[in-house]
């Protein structure tokens, strides 16, 4: 036997073992997963890797415990597309927060806006008003002076 073949053997035993219920190297009460199968056979991270049909092998071990259990398991395509359609879900949540915010926020502007108008119109009536008022103001000294007669 080569090396591969003794690494997948070691792998075979680690996963049975856990199925089992029976590790020697991990805590029984540990979730399956790859990593753990490479931890119980003592061998290094990703060494399942190299075993693409062991590591599907593992994720149907896995599904079948949990269905003894009497949990349901997803197919992981399924759980992947809950997670994009949440994500998706959130995504238009917050674009409409947004649309809704920045709609508020040009009412703002546009009322800001018509209030500077009407301040400066109002600062322009007031100019006028005062310049107006002084104008009246001497052409009034000036005909009251004009009345003033001289005493002799």
């Amino acid at each position: 036997m080569n090396k591969s073949e003794n690494t997948l053997l070691l792998l075979e035993a680690a996963l049975e073992r856990i199925s089992q219920g029976k590790p020697k190297r991990i805590l029984a009460t540990r979730k399956l997963s790859v990593r753990a199968v490479e931890e119980e056979a003592n061998l290094g991270n990703g060494s399942c890797y190299y075993y693409p049909d062991f590591v599907d092998k593992v994720k149907h071990v896995k599904v079948d415990i949990a269905e003894a259990k009497g949990e349901y398991v997803q197919p992981e395509i399924q759980s992947v597309r809950a997670k994009l359609n949440e994500q998706k879900r959130i995504k238009q949540n917050y674009k409409e927060k947004y649309e809704a915010a920045r709609e508020q926020l040009a009412s703002f502007a546009a009322a800001q806006h018509h209030l500077n108008d009407k301040l400066v119109q109002a600062v322009a009536k007031i100019d006028d008003l005062e310049f107006e008022n002084a104008n009246l103001k001497e052409k009034i000294t000036e005909l009251q002076r004009s009345k003033v007669v001289l005493i002799k």
